[in-house]
């Protein structure tokens, strides 16, 4: 009988053993819990997390059992939620912090790129028992003004689809899609209507005139012919550097069609807003793609409210950037006035491919010498790249790798493909082959 019992014994401590060693290391727990929102393993919860879960935002606090979990992690898989443990670090009493990079199609939109946080993680007994949530990476001000712009279109266009922020069920997630959706397909660029200017800032990258060649090609491609443009050159913010002189190259491409705004900001401010009168008094709006800084813009959106005081400038006056370095050394209050009295809109960077624009930055690309088969527009090419290897890091002037390399950049010009709904464009490659031959 006492054998017995020893026996039973022995079995008893080796079950606890086995059971104890099965227990989940904290650290791996925790990728186990990103991993379950990241591809939404609803069976996981109930494995991962205790009972009751306490979750914190800021002033924002919330408790959750496993069902009302599940219903939140619903409505994150419905943006298709990517998460990225950076670092899991231990702290004290059963603590724990996790930094984590999140994207998804809400935060691509409102965020323009991932959220990173540190996530202050208590386990208890082996299971998750609350998470505080602290903003490291976070853009308050770009995620704001997003939010704001896609709220005011709702509230005019489609008012039934109002709450869709505060829904945070599978079904509020999918009104919030829809709505992203009816924003993104938005009417933009009215190419019987409306003005397109791109103003160029030549100070002091080369990469204004090739994207001054960029834009006649696409200007004259049939598809775009008949589009109402106008150039502006120097429109420069604050930036230190020799200017890259563009007349010759302007002049020969677009004639009459151009202001010189070098030395003159004030005066070719009053030239431009004159031209865009017409435009908005016919009903048309105003496109400007920003190939440098702001300083000009707000500077033409001035005289344009003088002239018109009861223009609805965020309305009808449409502001594209896709620099962050151009924002950087734009006048700051100029900047603020822009983005304050414009619907302006930052756009990913055209120096990269694969992000949302085209990307037309490319080292050691020649092939545009076979695929410009019009001889005016080859001309132009022609002489915008032997101005670009003239002036590339002469005298203190930015040295574009790119064109260094016998490569050419029109990065700006992407501004103008996202205006006629032209993103799909891949590269420089696709570009010429669509609109060059």
């Amino acid at each position: 009988m006492i054998k017995k019992i020893i026996v039973m014994a022995l079995c008893a401590i080796g079950f606890i053993a086995c059971k104890q060693s099965e227990k989940i290391a904290p650290e791996e727990l925790i990728r186990q819990y990103y991993t379950m929102l990241d591809t939404s393993d609803y069976d996981q919860i109930p494995v991962l997390l205790a009972d009751s879960l306490q979750t914190k935002e800021g002033d924002y606090t919330m408790t959750y059992s496993h069902e009302g979990y599940q219903e939140l992690v619903k409505w994150d898989a419905v943006f298709e939620p990517s998460y990225k443990v950076l670092d899991i670090a231990p702290l004290e009493n059963g603590m724990y912090t996790a930094r984590v990079s999140k994207i998804d199609a809400r935060i691509q939109f409102l965020h323009e790129k991932p959220i990173i946080t540190d996530n202050s993680i208590k386990i208890t007994d082996g299971k998750i028992t609350s998470v505080h949530t602290e903003y490291v990476d976070f853009d308050e001000e770009t995620f704001g003004n997003n939010r704001t712009r896609l709220l005011t279109y709702i509230n005019e266009a489609y008012p039934e689809l109002n709450g869709f922020l505060t829904d945070q069920t599978e079904a509020g997630a999918q009104k919030y899609l829809q709505v992203l959706e009816l924003y993104k397909n938005q009417p933009r660029f009215d190419l019987g209507k409306d003005l397109l200017l791109m103003h160029f800032d030549c100070k002091t990258d080369v990469d204004d005139l090739q994207a001054a060649a960029g834009l006649l090609t696409l200007m004259s491609h049939p598809n775009f012919m008949h589009v109402n443009y106008h150039a502006v050159a120097g429109t420069y913010g604050i930036q230190e550097g020799l200017y890259v002189p563009p007349n010759a190259l302007f002049q020969k491409a677009f004639g009459k069609n151009w202001t010189d705004a070098h030395n003159r900001m004030e005066a070719a401010a009053e030239e431009v807003a004159q031209k865009a009168m017409t435009t908005l008094q016919a009903q048309g709006d105003i496109w400007i793609a920003e190939a440098g800084q702001s300083d000009f813009s707000a500077k033409l959106v001035k005289a344009l409210q003088s002239k018109l005081p009861d223009l609805e400038t965020t309305k009808r006056i449409h502001i594209v950037q896709h620099s962050d370095w151009n924002e950087e050394v734009t006048t700051p209050e100029l900047l603020d006035f822009a983005k304050k009295n414009t619907d302006y809109h930052k756009i990913p960077d055209g120096n990269a491919v694969g992000n949302g624009t085209p990307g037309f930055r490319t080292p050691g690309h020649t092939q545009w010498k076979e695929q410009v088969m019009d001889p005016q527009l080859k001309s132009i090419w022609e002489l915008a790249v032997d101005l670009s290897n003239k002036y590339n890091g002469k005298e203190g002037r930015y040295l574009n790798e790119a064109v260094q390399q016998n490569g050419v950049d029109f990065s700006d010009l992407s501004e103008v493909c996202w205006m006629l709904r032209l993103e799909d464009i891949k590269d420089t490659e696709e570009f010429f082959e669509r609109y060059a031959r």
